[in-house]
């Protein structure tokens, strides 16, 4: 509840408090019968909201009238901007169900003031109910007469505050509001158990061939084979000359180098099978 609020409805509640105490005063002071309130009695009706002159909020201080009927039965009621968000408040003393109200703003005092009509209108619901959130906007016209009020009598004495009202029906449900929006993500949750291990897959297709390998190293010499058989004898070598008589010493020497010579041809035939 505003500020605004708060106060207009102190106000309302010191002046019903009052209202006893001016009855009695009124009627001891009187020194004649008084006649008795026509109507019902008449509760204090609270109107409040905020006021714009061209869009803006209207001044602190600025004036707000709350105006009923015409001519003689022309009523007008004043409040006042309270702060500088133009909220106001307004207490309709006098209304009576079903009153349509009209507003209008004033600026300033005198031949200076400078008055602003509005389009609002509020009709009094029921006494000492209020209307809230109302939206006075205004431009800048020409002054609004004053109701002539010299063939109006002497206002008569207050009644007396009537027995509270039945409450009334329960109001409808309001509309469902919209979604909010999304929340943001959550953070990760614990990692769960392993599952159970899945059923082996299907045998891979075969690889293809490698590329064939680079050729080994030479191995070790192996060790030399066993000898070769012995050739065939070579054929006989051309008879020698005859020697000369006497000669038996060099006969002998002949045959040495002969042996030798068969012997040398022999090993060289060994060696040339085991070189191949």
């Amino acid at each position: 509840m505003t500020k605004t609020k708060i106060i207009a409805l102190l106000s309302v509640i010191a002046l019903l408090a009052a209202l006893p105490l001016a009855v009695a005063f009124a009627q001891e002071g009187g020194g004649e019968e008084q006649p008795a309130p026509v109507g019902p009695p008449v509760v204090p009706y609270l109107v409040y909201g905020t006021a714009m002159i061209d869009g803006q909020p209207a001044m602190m201080g600025t004036t707000v009238v709350a105006m009923t009927g015409e001519g003689d039965d022309a009523m007008m009621w004043m409040g006042m901007v309270a702060d500088d968000q133009g909220n106001y408040s307004v207490i309709i003393d006098g209304a009576m169900q079903g009153d349509e109200l009209t507003f209008m703003l004033k600026m300033g005092e005198g031949d200076d003031a400078m008055e602003y009509t509005t389009g609002a209108m509020v009709t009094v619901s029921q006494p000492g109910g209020e209307s809230g959130g109302v939206r006075l906007d205004a431009g800048e016209v020409p002054p609004t007469p004053t109701p002539d009020m010299s063939n109006q009598g002497p206002r008569g004495p207050r009644g007396a505050q009537g027995p509270q009202g039945e409450q009334g029906p329960p109001g409808e449900d309001g509309h469902d509001g919209h979604d909010g929006h999304d929340g943001k993500d959550g953070a990760d949750g614990a990692m769960g158990p392993a599952g159970p291990a899945g059923a082996a897959g299907a045998d891979g297709a075969d690889g293809m061939d490698g590329s064939d390998g680079k050729d080994g190293a030479d191995g070790a010499m192996g060790p030399a084979g066993p000898a070769g058989a012995d050739g065939a004898t070579g054929p006989a070598g051309p008879a020698g000359a005859e020697g000369a008589s006497g000669g038996g010493g060099l006969a002998i020497v002949a045959l040495i180098i002969a042996i030798v010579g068969v012997v040398a041809a022999g090993g060289a035939f060994i060696a040339g099978r085991q070189a191949g």
